[in-house]
């Protein structure tokens, strides 16, 4: 989350690698700008970096630079809410890692098709697809890819006016974000504001802080097996 100082690092990075006429460098640096600019609110130059990047990716042909620039530009069209956008790039996302064998990315993906599935009122598929990503969790044991997983079952949650389920599972992802320094990026982050909010107003102030610091109190470990309980359709 700490834009302003990545944009330096990134900026002196693309100008070396355009000096150098590295075009693989320069995809692969255009991505992360593309989402510094986001974060920062500047929409039309992370347009600009990321329609590059993904043009580049292209060109150089590296499906791993593909998914990832494909990833990126769902995100800037997913906070912009054109979700009919977003939703056929995370697919395109899942299909390359899925083949390449980055299962990470796949979960990823996964995490972001929850994420539409949600907006869109699609609790289903929203905890097929999560269920999905926690079966991937299970073989890489990944601390982000558990992280998000537990953010948007808070956003599934809430969906399902699980409120007290929903400000449990936000409390023990910002526990977890403290000990680990993970921050959501923009789309992410929009997602889940607006649900925690739904939650928040649902169960007034007092209840909302006293679910949300018992999810606090949680080990991830024993938030995660919490979740997978959640999910299979059992009580905690």
């Amino acid at each position: 989350g700490q834009y302003a100082i990545a944009q330096t690092y990134l900026e002196q990075s693309l100008a070396i690698a355009r000096a150098i006429d590295d075009r693989q460098r320069i995809a692969a640096v255009l991505q992360p700008l593309g989402m510094v600019a986001l974060g920062q609110g500047d929409v039309e130059a992370a347009r600009g970096y990321l329609s590059e990047a993904l043009s580049m990716a292209r060109e150089i042909g590296n499906p791993r630079e593909i998914a990832a620039a494909l990833n990126a530009v769902a995100q800037l069209h997913r906070v912009a809410g054109d979700l009919d956008a977003a939703e056929p790039l995370y697919r395109q996302v899942q299909e390359i890692t899925h083949k390449l064998g980055d299962y990470e990315t796949t979960a990823i993906a996964l995490l972001n098709l929850a994420m539409v599935a949600i907006a869109r009122g699609d609790a289903a598929n929203g905890r097929v697809l999560l269920a999905g990503t926690l079966h991937i969790l299970d073989d890489l044991g990944s601390r982000p890819i558990g992280e998000s997983l537990i953010e948007v079952s808070a956003g599934l949650a809430a969906l399902q006016e699980e409120w007290a389920q929903s400000a449990r599972y936000f409390g023990i992802a910002e526990a977890d974000a403290q000990r680990t320094g993970i921050h959501r990026d923009p789309a992410d982050e929009a997602f889940l504001a607006l649900r925690i909010q739904a939650a928040r107003e649902a169960l007034g102030s007092d209840c909302f802080v006293a679910a949300e610091a018992a999810g606090r109190a949680l080990s991830y470990e024993n938030g995660i097996e919490e979740i997978r309980r959640w999910l299979e359709g059992g009580t905690r």
